[in-house]
């Protein structure tokens, strides 16, 4: 009878190993488009550099969300006469070719790849390094929102300036104090959606139209959204980086304050109608608490939205950020 008790332990050995491949291999891009500008790298992170198209002294600065890379804000930006940077998730393939690719030789980066503070240091210096314009404006998606409040965490004299104007345009974003979805903040839902994600990823990398249209995420639903979302599963170069994504997202919201809200003039806070990536009520409930801290803090709800605002009510989120540009002239 001994031997019955080794058929789970061994299930449990081959259960972990394929586990381990998918979270450990080193994961071939399957998505590429095209960009008009120079390709960047620094780091483990890709940035994409378009020259304003006038004398407009105006910039815009992009970060993306969780397993989204800088896509996600071309199209919202193509006719923007406006400089235009995209930074990308660290160690995430980039969607542009990257066979000109130019090397940037900044400052080492103190902080573990797959962090909210690795991104957030990069972002700070594109915004020292990157930026001409005398009016700037941070648009920072879902994950994006946070590495967006975090460079001014560690950078709050780039944000607070006599030489240029600094806007914050948090979409959907991940606040202090927030939630994800559901019970995903909480500690064994949290442990065991971070230990299974490289498996479950692994099986969505070439998911099918048809079974993507099926997930929450999806409702409602775009052209753009459907083509961007078919790549979120195979956007990252390892699902490792994924589960770093994750742990630090959850992290970050437990013990970053409000006084996040400070370090800038302007920040408005988009909202989708609901949201089924993360959870609605502590996000509006951090960004009320932001704004009484800061009165340059505004909260916009939006209607027929989810999650990716951007995609879904493209002309909300354009019309917001011309406001901006209006105000901070």
């Amino acid at each position: 009878m001994l031997y019955l008790l080794f058929i789970p332990i061994i299930f449990l050995l081959l259960a972990h190993t394929y586990r381990e491949y998918w979270a450990r291999r080193n994961l071939p891009q399957l998505h590429f488009d095209s960009f008009e500008g120079k390709i960047l790298r620094v780091g483990e992170t890709y940035i994409a550099h378009r020259a304003a198209r006038s004398s407009r002294e105006r910039t815009i600065i992009c970060f993306p969300g969780f397993l989204e890379d800088m896509r996600y804000f071309v199209d919202l930006y193509q006719d923007d006469e406006a400089e235009l940077i995209l930074i990308n998730n660290a160690n995430y393939h980039c969607p542009f070719p990257t066979d000109q690719a130019t090397s940037l030789h900044w400052t080492d980066n103190p902080y573990a790849v797959g962090s909210i503070e690795y991104d957030g240091f990069y972002l700070g210096l594109a915004l020292e390094r990157l930026a001409s314009g005398r009016d700037v404006l941070i648009h920072g998606h879902s994950r994006g929102g946070a590495v967006v409040l975090e460079a001014g965490r560690q950078r709050p004299d780039l944000m607070v300036s006599q030489h240029r104007t600094v806007s914050a345009l948090l979409e959907a974003p991940v606040l202090p104090q927030a939630r994800t979805f559901g019970r995903g903040s909480e500690p064994i839902p949290h442990m065991i959606a971070c230990y299974l994600m490289p498996i479950f990823f692994g099986h969505l990398r070439t998911i099918s139209t048809e079974r993507l249209l099926k997930m929450p995420m999806m409702m409602p639903t775009t052209p753009l959204k459907t083509r961007l979302c078919r790549s979120v599963f195979s956007t990252a170069r390892s699902y490792t980086t994924c589960v770093r994504n994750v742990q630090s997202i959850v992290r970050w919201q437990r013990e970053a304050g409000f006084d996040l809200y400070d370090n800038f003039i302007e920040a408005k806070v988009l909202v989708g109608e609901r949201d089924t990536t993360l959870d609605r009520a502590s996000m509006v409930a951090s960004a009320e608490q932001g704004r009484e801290r800061n009165s340059g803090v505004a909260i916009i709800e939006t209607s027929g939205t989810n999650h990716f605002i951007c995609l879904e009510r493209p002309e909300v989120v354009r019309g917001v950020a011309e406001q901006t540009a209006e105000i901070v002239k």
